[in-house]
């Protein structure tokens, strides 16, 4: 009987454990949390109009770096 061959994973890249990402709109760095769906900034929650707005602006770029 052949032996079989042992395959490894591919290393997958690490993640954020928070899922935090850091993100630019206008001159303003915004953090966004991208599993609540939720955008900070200094670490304080951004009004609900200009969070659409701020996530909107980071899925269209998101999907065009893909």
């Amino acid at each position: 009987m052949a032996k079989t061959k042992t395959v490894k994973a591919a290393r997958k890249p690490k993640k954020n454990t928070y899922g935090m990402v850091d993100f630019s709109f206008g001159d303003t760095s915004y953090q966004i949390d991208t599993n609540r769906r939720k955008v900070y900034y200094r670490f304080i929650e951004v009004e609900t109009r200009k969070t659409s707005l701020i996530m909107g602006a980071y899925n269209v770029a998101l999907a065009q770096a893909k």
